[in-house]
């Protein structure tokens, strides 16, 4: 149980290292997941269009 308490702070920093990595990494997971809905709500709302304009001209 010495290594756990490290005078010289090498845990700490390794811990705040390891943290800082996750943490990025669940950000870009996030953002790429918000990306990817952003672009098929963008995909939902033309095909909804098109099929109002193509209703609309058939009658």
């Amino acid at each position: 149980m010495d290594f756990i308490r490290n005078e010289h702070g090498a845990m700490l920093a390794a811990a705040i290292i390891l943290l800082f990595f996750v943490s990025l990494f669940l950000f870009s997971l996030v953002s790429w997941h918000d990306s990817i809905q952003r672009s098929y709500d963008s995909l939902e709302t033309y095909y909804e269009n098109e099929t109002v304009r193509t209703m609309k001209r058939n009658g």
